[in-house]
């Protein structure tokens, strides 16, 4: 006997409480603990600046989760079409990193900067393939960004330059998606 009703919220939160992976037990075996980077005592292979051409442009930050790359003070990145979210690139970026992103950082940066043939041969495939791309002419240069992570997979950053206040960035990672390009402008 009693309230059908209260009957029927007691067994609500019952369910709700056992369902709930804070008040739920696991046994030791079956639970997954994520590794986190301790970025006060990181690993000694953990790298903490970008090579010198990207002084000024870009900034690794490392938080426990990941270590990202954003832009420097001194420039601002954005989404096209988009003034609110902040475009950063995270260690665990690479396809095959992404099935485990907690604890990622980057051990290793190559940088060149691509020829007149490469640049031109570059622009095109990404204004033939990639819709997000802001087609233009050429731009005055591409530097190419290769970041490895702790896992040994690495992606290519793109940084395009149409003039020294502006340009874009796009990831390939290994893909080279529409959601994979932002805008970088240099700060007044």
């Amino acid at each position: 006997p009693g309230n059908p009703m209260t009957s029927s919220r007691h067994f609500l939160l019952l369910l709700l409480l056992g369902a709930s992976p804070s008040f739920s037990h696991t046994d030791g075996e079956d639970a997954v603990v994520a590794e986190t980077i301790d970025c006060d005592h990181p690993p000694a292979h953990l790298k903490k600046s970008l090579p010198g051409a990207f002084a000024g442009i870009a900034t690794i930050v490392c938080t426990p989760a990941t270590q990202h790359i954003y832009a420097d003070k001194s420039w601002t990145w954005r989404f096209p079409g988009s003034y609110f979210d902040v475009p950063s690139i995270p260690a665990f970026s690479p396809a095959p990193s992404r099935s485990e992103p907690t604890g990622r950082f980057f051990t290793g940066f190559e940088i060149s900067e691509l020829d007149a043939s490469e640049l031109a041969e570059k622009h095109k495939w990404f204004a033939s393939n990639v819709v997000t791309y802001p087609v233009s002419d050429v731009p005055a240069k591409i530097l190419k960004l290769v970041a490895t992570n702790d896992l040994g997979h690495s992606l290519d950053a793109y940084f395009g330059f149409r003039t020294d206040q502006e340009g874009w960035v796009m990831l390939c990672a290994p893909e080279c998606a529409p959601e994979y390009l932002f805008l970088m402008r240099k700060r007044n």
